[in-house]
């Protein structure tokens, strides 16, 4: 409890990019109070059901799944989510997408395991996500806001118990991410580069670690967590932490798979 307000809790279920073999790939998992989960992505493949097995969250108590955009590390692992709920009789599960990205996952879904929808029924609802327009899931109210990374994408503002999380997905410097993290407790921003490295970053639709810290501080956010790195061998998540906060002008984390926090 702070200041007689409970805390909510976040688990990073992966944190590396796409070509990262060190870590899992994006997924974040969203505790409730009443025993259930809320998924944002959902990794890169059966990895995910590796990574939920470790953080000892129950499959029958995913309720719902946030999906920031279609790239196959963010969504590579609903295929496998999805087989594996269709054994376990209580579970139900809703999928809260852009309508683009809905179309994809449909599409995705068809050509790796046909059937699988069908096999789920009832049980497996699709619900639309609209810029700016708020979902309220039990405890929680996520509003997805529009992010660039070149094709339809949004991060994801959480607002638990009047506390604020902000997970900004892959982007490139976005207004955006500063507006809807205003006085947020705590803002997971990713970091592809250091500043040397920005205009490639920006490029493939990311943003540096300066890029980070910047918008943490236009912010003014409490707490700042990087994700989403590249392996080692390209990127020092060290020397990402140290260029954000020098941005920031507050400590700064670098996230790793399983790890959690209270925001």
């Amino acid at each position: 409890m702070v200041g007689g307000t409970a805390m909510a809790r976040l688990i990073f279920l992966g944190t590396g990019d796409p070509l990262n073999d060190e870590r899992a790939q994006t997924s974040l998992a969203l505790p409730q109070p009443d025993g259930t989960t809320v998924l944002v992505d959902t990794s890169s493949g059966t990895i995910l059901l590796r990574q939920l097995r470790a953080a000892g969250i129950s499959l029958a108590k995913i309720r719902h799944v946030f999906i920031s955009h279609r790239h196959f590390d963010h969504v590579g692992g609903l295929a496998p989510l999805l087989i594996a709920l269709t054994a376990v009789p209580d579970a139900e599960v809703t999928i809260h997408a852009l309508a683009e990205t809905t179309r994809s996952l449909h599409d995705l879904l068809a050509v790796t395991i046909p059937g699988v929808e069908e096999w789920m029924g009832p049980r497996l609802r699709w619900a639309a996500l609209h810029d700016g327009q708020a979902v309220r899931v039990g405890g929680l109210t996520v509003t997805p806001f529009a992010v660039e990374h070149y094709l339809e994408t949004c991060g994801f503002r959480f607002e638990q118990d009047r506390r604020v999380a902000v997970f900004t997905a892959d982007t490139q410097p976005c207004p955006n991410v500063a507006r809807y993290a205003r006085a947020a407790d705590l803002l997971i921003h990713e970091a592809y580069s250091l500043d040397r490295d920005a205009e490639t970053a920006h490029r493939f639709g990311h943003s540096s670690a300066g890029d980070a810290g910047r918008a943490a501080h236009e912010a003014a956010v409490r707490r700042l967590i990087l994700t989403h790195f590249r392996a080692s061998q390209h990127a020092d998540p060290l020397a990402l932490m140290a260029e954000a906060a020098a941005v920031y002008g507050r400590p700064t984390e670098a996230a790793t798979d399983l790890m959690a926090v209270d925001w």
